[in-house]
This record gives structure tokens, sequence and C-alpha cells, in this order.
């Protein structure tokens, strides 16, 4: 899975540093590719809920556009509610 998204304010190389690092550290991180303002980031399509909430923190930490994430909104809300139905 690949997801398109419009690159965050890199200020300088210990910021860069440390934004390819927390992408590094999403679970299904595979690849991120540069293509002038944006980033193409290639995620595992195995990927988890642990991934996507990492991915909307991340964006919210960088200040982030979240649209690229919104199709992942309806899965999220998917996966609480079986969560849900389990426990009760």
């Amino acid at each position: 899975m690949k997801i398109l998204f419009k690159s965050p304010e890199l200020k300088s190389d210990v910021n860069r540093d440390e934004f390819f690092h927390s992408l590094e550290k999403i679970p299904a991180y595979k690849n991120i590719e540069k293509m002038q303002s944006h980033f193409l980031l290639e995620l595992d399509n195995a990927m988890g809920l642990k991934t996507i909430q990492q991915l909307f923190s991340l964006f919210d930490e960088w200040s982030i556009d979240k649209s690229p994430l919104e199709s992942f909104v309806q899965y999220v809300q998917m996966e609480s509610e079986k969560l849900k139905n389990t426990i009760n």
C-alpha cells in the first residue's frame, strides 16, 4: 500500500532525521520516496490498527494534512466496534 502526502516543514537536518526515524518506527513501514513537495510512503499490505494509529499520531505531530488517511477511518471504526462486541 502506498500513501502520498505533503511533506512537513523540515527546518534542519536534525528535524529531517527525526521525521524519517519516526516513519521507520511504524510497524508496516517499507519505504519512503521524496516526490518534489510530497512523500510517497510504502507500507506492508498486512498493516493493522497499530500502524494506522501511529500514522494518525505522526501526521498530528508533524502537522501533516490527514486527508490521505481518511480511508482508514472506517477501518478503525469497524475494528473498534469488533473490540466492543468482543468485550461485551
